[in-house]
């Protein structure tokens, strides 16, 4: 019997899969802190948070383990080089969380648009109308861009032409007809997004071409008074930069999820200014969404050691040469 180390909290339903063939060890849990890799020593799997140290050293530690897997779309914490070198496969779930993130994407995005949080905020002062600050555009007949088109940016599109949006996207990893088939545009390049967009959100990986790709350069060639949300991966946008685009009023409000590093600093501005939209990573905080991947978590790290290779595998490559 194979022993599987659980490092994230996990549904019962979730956990009763590698109950059924396995023997679960670890803190079943969210460890403390989040980079404690207590009781790994013994396992043959690992189905991990996003604290944990996934690098060389860690696999070269623990001979016995043959697959780490990931709840969610990201793994920007394992280093899967490392990893492949190691004999070590690593799972991510892309599809368990893409309605949920998508929808909550959207939900960010119109309370930036309209300014909920600041009316909140105001109302709680005691002001009431009239606000001028509080005017805003029309979400129907704005221009959504889309910076990644893949599964939640396209969903995000979908759900954005029902708002009456037009959609563009930058994406040079796909082609025309997928983009066709989601009634979007492609443009040839960020900076053509980023002029045209009343709107931009982020729905990108966390890659060396991706990390700090909207700093001030970028920033500067969107329109003046448009609006950034960010639900991808902190380190994809610098925050230094778009503060200042607030306070200079280059933009009129941004929507966070993700940060750089996470948590934020408690003195970080973006956590202080009205019209910024904080919340801590929590795009996927929804009962069902937290079933369906930690369950595919569990189900893949099944099928790897039973020597099946799983759909979510990011490291094809280390099949024929894995740790068995």
């Amino acid at each position: 019997m194979s022993k599987v180390w659980v490092g994230v909290n996990m549904p019962p339903e979730a956990l009763a899969i590698l109950d059924a063939e396995d023997e679960i060890i670890g803190p079943l849990s969210d460890p403390t802190p989040l980079d404690s890799i207590d009781g790994l020593e013994d396992a043959d799997a690992a189905i991990i948070c996003p604290g944990f140290p996934g690098v060389g050293s860690v696999f070269e530690r623990f001979p016995r383990l043959k697959v780490v897997a990931r709840s969610g779309a990201g793994y920007d914490n394992v280093n899967v080089p490392e990893a492949t070198a190691n004999g070590i496969c690593v799972l991510r779930t892309p599809d368990s969380n893409t309605e949920t993130t998508a929808v909550y994407s959207i939900s960010m995005m119109l309370n930036a648009m309209r300014r909920i949080k600041m009316g909140n905020n105001l109302l709680s002062a005691g002001q009431w109308l009239p606000l001028p600050e509080l005017n805003t555009f029309d979400v129907n007949g704005s221009t959504l861009g889309i910076v990644g088109l893949g599964r939640i940016g396209g969903r995000v599109a979908e759900i954005a032409h029902v708002l009456g949006m037009r959609v563009i996207a930058y994406d040079p990893y796909i082609d025309e007809g997928r983009a066709i088939s989601l009634r979007t545009q492609l443009v040839p390049d960020l900076n053509s997004l980023l002029a045209q967009s009343d709107v931009v959100t982020l729905h990108v990986p966390l890659t060396e071409e991706t990390r700090g790709m909207m700093d001030t350069p970028q920033i500067s060639q969107m329109k003046d008074g448009a609006v950034l949300v960010n639900c991808a991966r902190g380190p994809v946008l610098v925050e230094a930069a778009l503060v200042e685009a607030l306070r200079s009023e280059k933009l009129s409000a941004a929507a966070l999820d993700v940060w750089d590093p996470e948590p934020p600093a408690p003195d970080n501005p973006l956590l202080h200014m009205d019209n910024v939209v904080a919340t801590p990573h929590m795009a996927t905080k929804t009962y069902e969404c937290q079933s369906r991947s930690r369950s595919s978590a569990a189900r893949q790290v099944l099928m790897v050691l039973k020597g099946q290779q799983p759909s979510g595998l990011v490291n094809p490559e280390v099949w024929d040469k894995r740790r068995v």
